[in-house]
């Protein structure tokens, strides 16, 4: 009967555990993704609304 309710445990999860992506997805307006040495995060002045831009240099 111990063995029944093991074996029961042992499967895998019915529904998929999400996961985080490592890297926030990029918007219309990012240039580059987050993190990107030569880039800064800029806030629109009208809508609030932060993306990442390129600050220029060779």
């Amino acid at each position: 009967m111990a063995e029944d309710k093991t074996q029961q445990n042992d499967r895998p999860a019915t529904k998929p555990i999400p996961v985080k992506p490592a890297v926030e997805p990029m918007s219309n307006k990012d240039e580059a993704p987050p993190g990107t040495p030569g880039t800064g995060e800029t806030m629109a002045p009208k809508t609030g609304e932060t993306y990442v831009q390129g600050i220029g240099g060779a």
